[in-house]
């Protein structure tokens, strides 16, 4: 069973699966599902052998599990996602395997910032210590002096990148970018990017944006290009992004990302925007990113000083963190191109004026 709490993923894969039965629901579930079922049936026996968590560095940790599952019948509170997944997986008869797919930077929600720790929490919090953990070598500092024994195998370090067709290097431009490296590094790999023909341009007028990636892709019927922006700005709308929650909550993923251009629903009509927690995960061939006021260059480092809030502040722990990551996720989420619009704000110069310096080429030079 492959489990994600990411739900826009979930949608999307059983939308695409839907046609072999079962509502797609077979082999795919969402995390919350799973753990509302198998709560509130404390005898139940899970009957997949291998469970598969995505993601499984941003699982919740017990104060926002026991927020999403106040209605859960049975569900006592007190453990945290990595806790209730070994207590499910030694509850299958015979043998049981948890595959923990691990990445970094991800973390966008609350209760997600605790880590890989969470799961040798979970490990050293059982009574049975027959289990072992196999795992990459860069993951064996989280098992230092535990209990429970850690068995390393390069095997499972996955650095080969398939998820792009030529850009190679662009999480190392876009984590150069989100911090402070200096431009003219960053301009040059934007340029060995171009070479690779992965494209990044800039633009301050949202019409001219929209139209380069329908003419870009208007001889491919297959291509998927969307609108993306953060959760957290408040200003897009006024200029034609509605990325509000009431907005964004009405798209419906698996038609957003599968659907060709010629459907309502379809990315391709560049018209529905999705934020950072509808595009984790997903990607399309380019993505056309709105970029907000929450994330501002104030001329040597990145302000997130008006980002909208989260209305669970307290429980966040690092606000700046979380909105840095959001923006690499919509940074990454083009295969072949990413085009920012940037507002044309006077708060917003610099932050253009950024963009450009380390190698987006604004639209207005019309290169391709």
């Amino acid at each position: 069973m492959f489990l994600s709490g990411n739900q826009p993923l979930v949608q999307v894969l059983q939308y695409e699966l839907s046609g072999a039965g079962g509502g797609g629901k077979t082999f795919i579930r969402q995390v919350k599902d799973y753990v509302k079922h198998y709560s509130s049936r404390k005898n139940s026996r899970p009957p997949e052998h291998v469970l598969v968590f995505d993601e499984a560095q941003r699982a919740f940790d017990a104060s926002q599990v026991a927020a999403k599952h106040t209605k859960t019948p049975g569900y006592g509170g007190g453990k945290s996602e990595p806790q209730l997944f070994v207590d499910f997986a030694q509850r299958v008869e015979g043998w049981s395997v948890v595959l923990a797919l691990l990445g970094s930077g991800q973390e966008i929600h609350i209760g997600e910032e605790a880590g890989i720790s969470q799961w040798r929490d979970a490990l050293e919090a059982v009574e049975l210590r027959d289990w072992e953990v196999i795992g990459s070598p860069t993951t064996a500092a989280a098992f230092q002096g535990s209990v429970v024994r850690f068995l390393p195998d390069d095997r499972l370090h996955l650095q080969e990148e398939i998820r792009y067709h030529w850009a190679r290097d662009l999480h190392a431009f876009v984590d150069g970018l989100l911090g402070t490296e200096q431009s003219e590094r960053l301009a040059q790999i934007s340029q060995e990017l171009g070479s690779a023909r992965y494209h990044l341009r800039v633009t301050r007028d949202l019409a001219r944006a929209k139209a380069y990636l329908r003419d870009r892709y208007q001889n491919d019927e297959h291509a998927r290009y969307g609108l993306i922006a953060s959760s957290r700005d408040k200003d897009l709308p006024a200029f034609g992004v509605d990325n509000t929650f009431s907005a964004t909550k009405r798209v419906r993923f698996g038609p957003w990302y599968v659907d060709p251009n010629t459907s309502a629903r379809s990315c391709c009509r560049l018209s529905d925007c999705v934020t950072e927690f509808g595009a984790q995960g997903l990607e399309l061939d380019a993505v056309l990113l709105a970029w907000g006021t929450d994330l501002q260059w104030a001329g040597d480092a990145w302000s997130s000083e008006k980002a909208r809030k989260y209305q669970e502040a307290k429980r966040v722990k690092d606000l700046h963190q979380l909105r840095v990551n959001a923006y690499r996720v919509l940074l990454t989420r083009g295969r072949e191109a990413t085009v920012v619009y940037v507002p044309p704000l006077c708060e917003l110069d610099q932050t253009y004026s950024r963009l450009i310096g380390c190698g987006f080429v604004d639209l207005a030079e019309d290169l391709r």
